[in-house]
């Protein structure tokens, strides 16, 4: 099974400092301190902040990791851009497909001013 997109993955050695580094670049993104995800994921501030610097973790750890910053394993283990999938946003992208180019202007607009807003 060489030839597999997944072959070359299964062999390369877990990188916890690349894994703390999309967490931390994910809890920013999502304007959270270390203290607020770990208390989202059920784990102490210090391990959190241990994980985030490149403290090995177990698969439970990341698992929660990745709930509490709504990503999937794949954007912690591996950096693919999935990160910011979920079946809201999915639900979301579908409506304005459907939308006229008119009404796709208006969401965007409102989407970029809602997104400067201090809500």
């Amino acid at each position: 099974m060489p030839d597999s997109p997944f072959h070359s993955r299964q062999t390369q050695m877990i990188d916890y400092k690349q894994i703390g580094k999309r967490i931390a670049k994910r809890r920013d993104v999502l304007d959270m301190t270390q203290a607020e995800l770990a208390e989202k994921a059920l784990l102490s501030a210090t391990y959190t902040g241990n994980v985030e610097r490149g403290a090995k973790c177990s698969i439970e750890t990341l698992m929660k990791l990745c709930a509490a910053l709504g990503v999937t394993p794949d954007y912690l283990l591996l950096g693919v851009d999935k990160e910011y999938r979920s079946d809201s946003l999915e639900d979301v992208k579908d409506a304005i497909f459907r939308c006229s180019p008119r009404k796709k202007k208006v969401v965007k607009s409102f989407i970029e001013w809602y997104a400067e807003q201090d809500v």
